[in-house]
């Protein structure tokens, strides 16, 4: 289709896009009227993520940036989390409940429904206090819970009517959540975006409280154990400085070559341990990363209070019980308090739901890893301080070997070996100094920074925007479907179209024009001067070049058709006939249109055409004897009665027809309507007695396989077909 057609359509249909266009802002500015009221609230919470970690026994490598967003990812969709959501449903609906200014007041309709009717509100509180206590979902499968979760919908309340307003953002490069949330009243959106964040907060404690008390306990035992290891060295240093008094110097290069050896033995057997423990704390880190990555979603737990306090009060009287106990004993203690922290572990929350459950046993996990990464991370300072001590006193000691030790090397053994127990000790009380003011776990790191207010003004209706996009939608969507309807349309309507398609010789076009207002002739005002409006101008131009291309052709006999029935054969030879008269030609009108005889009753003409017969010598007057006068100046018509036959069938010998070059002798042109060819014979029948054929094609018709076979059949009529005439054309199209 072409282009140029399009832009004409759109700009033939500009004033129903335009109206279309007025209707989308009408309809954008009457929403905004009828939108109401919102009312935006912000809180802003740090999550810590990127803070230093002063609970560290060993310096880290930098920060990771991909593992702090897939951190704050995580955060966010446990903000989003069913858990969170529900508490924070259950805090406004307990608030609506208590208060004397609820954020919102049930209607009358409202209040008449059989959900509020059935509800105890008093019972409704208790549970939903139980619930907030307890971080504990409803369960629909409970019929007073039920009740309530039906109390919660009813005041709009629920997790995705919260979801669908409260939007949750990372504040660009930094460690800050902003949240928003709009509603109809100002106080509710100040409250929802603080208690929710409450909420979350709430739960990580909930979740991690327990396992960072635990991991503070044991590097509180490992603190303990380090400072009478300190107190057994300082002793036994006192004892040995008391027993030896002077050292004897004959012994010391003896006793310097024993040191030497045990040195050595110490130092592979330190290098050995350090390496297995650099191993398994790469694979201990490898673990918690991937358990931290892997972290989502909400649990709900309730924990074994009971178990955790017996087990917690054992170990502290199991810690008590290492002071005066030998190397042996201690470790076996040591061995007690281990199993024990393990089962308190064991007694931890456990989960309510599929999901849940993951989630908890994941946290479990990653509580257990950090415990053992801080394990690792001791027992790594420690090797490595061993390790470069061994190595300075081998070195020192295979220097002393030629001079000897004795005493005084055992001695400055023993002073070396407190010196490095003393600062282990010192180290180890550090990092308990500092695990009083931070949190083992990082992600319990969250402090509310901005709290949410509640706005003065409502939010701007944003009237400007909302018609304007309105009306471009609407313009656009007018526009396309003007378009697509167009396009949809595959009928001729363009000569250039037609010429395409049919590749039939196109004598003229003549446009569209109104004849039910007013009739042909007046739309040519022959009488006196013409002053015609654009298309009738353009019409009667249009039949001017189809009667030059008639007068060129020389042909007198012309047999006016049509592919299709109603395509405007009257119109044309009407049009036609006065367009020759101008010119003082006499035309003779021949209806041979049985099918629908329009020209015999538009001129009340005889229907003599199937009736006269004449004989061989009958004159002029026999013929003239049957035509009758019309409106169209020296135009004369012949009618015919309307039937279901054919010519061949309806004539009788010697007719109007046969005689047709008699009677031509007496008029410049004869026009002769024949009956469409798709339905029909007729003009078939009738092409033999016409000089010329033209057809007539309304610009609305669809090409169709009868068109094409009647197309075919006009081609093969022997130089007969002249061209055709495209009818009906919208005056936009005519230059198209």
């Amino acid at each position: 289709m072409d282009l140029m057609y399009l832009w004409h359509s759109l700009l033939r249909k500009k004033w129903i896009i335009a109206l279309c266009t007025l209707i989308g802002l009408l309809a954008g500015f009457g929403f905004t009227l009828t939108q109401k009221k919102s009312y935006l609230s912000f809180s802003q919470y740090s999550t810590g993520f990127t803070m230093e970690q002063k609970v560290r026994i060993k310096e880290e490598a930098g920060l990771n940036i991909y593992e702090i967003d897939l951190r704050f990812n995580n955060v966010i969709e446990t903000f989003r989390s069913p858990k969170v959501m529900g508490m924070l449903s259950y805090k406004l609906l307990l608030h609506d409940l208590d208060d004397s200014h609820p954020f919102r007041v049930l209607t009358s309709d409202q209040r008449g429904q059989e959900v509020y009717k059935v509800a105890n509100l008093e019972a409704a509180k208790s549970i939903l206090r139980d619930k907030i206590s307890s971080m504990s979902l409803i369960s629909p499968y409970d019929p007073e819970e039920k009740k309530v979760y039906d109390l919660i919908l009813l005041y709009g309340y629920n997790d995705k009517a919260l979801s669908d307003k409260i939007a949750f953002t990372r504040v660009e490069r930094t460690d800050f959540i902003n949240i928003s949330y709009a509603s109809e009243n100002p106080l509710l959106s100040a409250y929802v975006v603080n208690t929710i964040g409450e909420q979350f907060i709430r739960f990580f404690n909930n979740i991690y409280g327990a396992r960072a008390v635990e991991s503070t306990a044991k590097l509180d035992s490992f603190t303990n154990s380090k400072k009478r290891e300190v107190d057994e060295l300082t002793g036994k240093l006192r004892d040995f400085r008391a027993k030896i008094g002077t050292p004897n110097v004959a012994d010391r290069a003896s006793a310097a070559m024993g040191v030497v050896q045990e040195m050595t033995s110490n130092y592979q057997r330190e290098m050995a341990n350090l390496n297995n423990l650099r191993g398994e704390l790469t694979a201990t880190e490898t673990q918690l990363r991937s358990s931290m990555s892997g972290a989502g979603g909400t649990t709900t737990s309730t924990g074994n209070n009971a178990e955790y306090l017996r087990l917690k009060r054992e170990n502290e009287n199991l810690d008590l019980q290492k002071a005066g106990k030998s190397e042996d004993e201690m470790k076996n203690i040591q061995d007690k308090i281990d199993a024990n922290v393990r089962k308190m572990q064991a007694a931890a929350p456990v989960s309510s739901g599929d999901k849940e459950r993951k989630a908890e046993k994941s946290a479990d996990n990653q509580a257990k890893l950090i415990n053992r990464k801080i394990e690792l991370q001791e027992q790594i300072l420690a090797a490595e301080q061993n390790v470069k001590l061994y190595r300075e006193q081998k070195d020192k000691y295979e220097a002393l070997t030629s001079s000897g030790g004795g005493e005084e090397v055992i001695l400055k053994s023993k002073e070396e070996e407190l010196r490095i127990a003393s600062q282990e000790y010192e180290a180890l009380k550090k990092s308990l100094q500092a695990s009083l003011d931070l949190d083992v776990n990082p992600e319990n790191n969250f402090k509310q920074t901005m709290v949410g207010q509640p706005a003065f003004k409502p939010e701007p209706a944003k009237r400007t925007i909302i018609m304007g996009m309105s009306g471009i939608l609407v313009f656009f969507l007018s526009a396309i479907i003007i378009l697509g309807l167009e396009f949809l349309d595959s009928s001729y309507k363009t000569p250039s179209i037609f010429h395409r398609i049919t590749r039939l010789k196109l004598l003229s076009s003549l446009n569209r024009i109104d004849l039910k207002k007013k009739e042909l002739k007046e739309h040519l005002q022959l009488e006196g001067e013409p002053v015609r409006k654009d298309e009738d101008n353009l019409f009667v131009e249009n039949l001017r070049k189809l009667r030059y291309e008639l007068e060129k052709s020389g042909r007198k006999v012309i047999l006016i058709t049509s592919t299709k029935p109603n395509e405007g054969k009257t119109t044309v030879i009407e049009a036609l006939a006065h367009s020759l008269s101008l010119t003082r030609k006499k035309v003779l009108i021949v209806d041979a249109n049985f099918s629908n005889n329009s020209l015999t009753r538009m001129f009340e003409a005889k229907p003599a055409l199937t009736t006269f017969s004449a004989g061989e010598k009958a004159g002029p007057e026999a013929f003239l004897s049957i035509t009758n006068k019309t409106s169209i100046p020296h135009a004369d018509v012949i009618g015919c009665v309307e039937g279901n036959f054919t010519p061949s069938e309806a004539l009788p010998p010697n007719n109007l027809l046969e005689n047709i070059s008699r009677v031509a002798e007496r008029y410049d042109y004869v026009l002769i309507e024949g009956s469409s060819l798709n339905e029909h014979a007729d003009s078939k029948e009738l092409a033999r007695y016409a000089d010329a054929i033209i057809a007539v094609v309304d610009a609305k018709s669809v090409l169709k396989q009868t068109d094409k076979d009647s197309i075919d059949y006009l081609k093969s009529t022997d130089g007969k077909f002249i061209g055709t005439v495209l009818n009906n054309v919208e005056p936009d199209n005519m230059e198209l």
